[in-house]
């Protein structure tokens, strides 16, 4: 399993890559999704079922860009929600 720092993109992010997957810091993930706080994505992250990931000793947490992306999907809108 090769882990390595992605090149930094147009939104100034560097995914890590795992076996060809993009992980993103919780920071980074909050970027990517739009300046979002890290509450807002914590709570969409678990309302859609989106999972976290945990890397080494320190445990730093990390979302899957494939993951993050279905946030990003259209949907249609309950209209029974507010």
């Amino acid at each position: 399993m090769g882990i390595l720092r992605s090149q930094e993109g147009s939104q100034g992010l560097m995914p890590i890559m795992v076996d060809n997957e993009e992980y993103y810091s919780v920071e980074e993930a909050c970027a990517y999704l739009g300046d979002i706080s890290r509450e807002t994505l914590r709570r969409r992250a678990q309302e859609h079922g989106i999972k976290k990931y945990a890397r080494g000793v320190r445990r730093n947490v990390y979302y899957k860009k494939v993951d993050l992306d279905k946030l990003n999907e259209f949907r249609p809108i309950d209209e029974d929600r507010t």
